[in-house]
């Protein structure tokens, strides 16, 4: 029971790194996303900015300001689309940080249940070896094999 115990504690301890990992990779799918979508806004404010004010001095400044303006739609869509990809990115972190939470979680209860039978075991047999009764009544036993 004991060489069983100790590969399931082995066993947890790969899981708990797992498991680490896992919450690793979904920080950092979080913070790839939040960083996507601060880029989106920044980009939106300044489309704004570059389209509220439409006073154009000269001709040069106009073509700019329109260069500027699709431009900033290009990065737009570009910006949309990896937000998207890093949305669906986070959701599989999601996924596997959960499997790996709940694999852990499975083999931690396996292995506390395990440790409870060995404890038991393990009382029993301190029970019955110090249980007087139950010696005298092996002993008999043995008494009656040696007569027979």
């Amino acid at each position: 029971m004991k060489r069983k115990v100790k590969g399931l504690q082995r066993i947890l301890k790969v899981r708990d790194t797992q498991k680490k990992l896992k919450e690793m990779a979904l920080a950092k799918a979080g913070n790839h996303c939040a960083a996507l979508e601060h880029n989106a806004d920044r980009i939106r404010k300044l489309q704004i900015d570059t389209l509220s004010d439409v006073e154009a001095v000269n001709a040069d400044m106009l073509s700019a300001r329109m260069e500027l303006s699709g431009r900033l739609v290009d990065a737009e869509r570009s910006i949309e689309a990896s937000m998207e990809k890093a949305r669906q990115d986070f959701a599989y972190a999601e996924r596997q940080n959960l499997a790996a939470r709940t694999t852990y979680e499975g083999t931690e209860k396996l292995l506390h249940s395990n440790l409870r039978k060995a404890r038991k075991a393990e009382i029993f047999k301190t029970d019955v070896r110090n249980n007087i009764l139950y010696n005298i009544g092996n002993n008999r036993k043995k008494d009656r094999r040696d007569d027979g």
